[in-house]
């Protein structure tokens, strides 16, 4: 005598393909997935405006130095000025604009600068 089992399968209706502990699972896991992302992008722009605050504060510091000795243009560096006597040419001469200047122009005039101060 052997004993067999009968196995029924039902399929879901296609109305509950997910049952309410799936699609938490889902749910939860793609909300883990969003908020680690939007928290490491956070992350980086923040760091970005850290480096971004510290280059400017350098840059400030750097020219404050250089006001106080009276070096506010290049063209007044004395290293800058030995390359022109090498050169055999001054500022805005005609070889110091075919060696050391670009053909490219950026308007600026249309910059806003707000809440800066060069003193």
């Amino acid at each position: 005598m052997s004993t067999q089992k009968t196995i029924y399968y039902r399929e879901k209706s296609a109305g509950k393909l997910l049952a309410r502990r799936d699609f938490l699972k889902i749910a939860g896991v793609s909300i883990s997935v969003i908020a680690i992302g939007g928290y490491a992008v956070t992350d980086i722009v923040k760091q970005r405006k850290s480096y971004i605050r510290l280059r400017q504060q350098g840059l400030y510091k750097d020219d404050k130095r250089l006001q106080k000795v009276n070096l506010t243009g290049s063209h007044q560096n004395p290293s800058v000025l030995k390359v022109y006597e090498d050169l055999g040419t001054e500022p805005m001469g005609k070889i110091a604009e075919q060696l050391l200047h670009t053909t490219t122009y950026v308007d600026r005039n249309n910059l806003i600068l707000q809440g800066v101060s060069h003193a």
